[in-house]
């Protein structure tokens, strides 16, 4: 087992903010990380990046593992134009922003978030937090299961810690939270410098108008649980 440490610190990737703004016929504005040396690595990771954030982009697509980037930018803007000509002449702009960031490097992990925000008319726009976990030996992302151990006391300090953040929100219990059921990990899970990230966008929890609900797990109390092998 390897604990994840702020003082491991030996980063050999060095990552240049890249971005892509257009007015017309939509409103974007994209901002990411992207790695610029040429190896299989770093093309790794930053096709990765770039396909998260063309997710968020045509998140009306049922497939969108193929679209690159730029075909997500072409494909939210064709939508738009055919939406405006078949049944609103006087639309609203649609809108995209996105902010990408490094959250967290170290010899073990490379945590990249990706916070986005789509309108597409209606009452408001969706707003959506990403965290991708990348492996720096080989570029490939990490799933849950590669970094965490989840065991029992694991889940009931997690839910504890949700508890707490929570507590000042709602009087709700967490299993309202859930739809009435139990208590889930997030589907977003990161770290940084203090420790584990836990995110929960505004869909995974019944609340909706509540937002997003994030919080931190010390490394001094989660590292027990943090499995990367190397």
């Amino acid at each position: 087992m390897v604990i994840l440490t702020s003082c491991v610190k030996e980063i050999s990737f060095e990552f240049e903010e890249t971005a892509i703004i257009k007015k017309d016929p939509v409103s974007i504005e994209v901002i990411y990380p992207k790695l610029n040396d040429a190896s299989d690595i770093t093309s790794k990771i930053n096709k990765a990046i770039e396909s998260a954030i063309a997710e968020h982009i045509v998140f009306f697509e049922e497939d969108t593992d193929r679209l690159t980037l730029n075909d997500a930018i072409s494909q939210f803007e064709n939508r738009f134009i055919s939406f405006k000509n078949d049944f609103e002449a006087d639309a609203a702009p649609w809108e995209v922003t996105i902010n990408s960031e490094v959250v967290f490097q170290s010899v073990y992990v490379i945590t990249i978030s990706i916070d986005s925000y789509t309108f597409t008319g209606g009452a408001h726009g969706n707003s959506v937090i990403t965290l991708l976990n990348f492996d720096p030996k080989t570029g490939d992302l990490y799933s849950q299961d590669d970094v965490l151990k989840p065991s029992k006391d694991f889940i009931s300090m997690v839910e504890q810690y949700f508890k707490t953040e929570t507590a000042t929100k709602t009087t709700d219990s967490s299993e309202n939270y859930f739809f009435g059921e139990d208590f889930k990990l997030p589907e977003n899970i990161g770290f940084n410098d203090d420790g584990v990230i836990f995110l929960y966008n505004t869909y995974e929890l019944a609340s909706y108008a509540e937002g997003i609900t994030e919080f931190t797990i010390p490394y001094s109390e989660i590292s027990k649980f943090i499995k990367i092998n190397h």
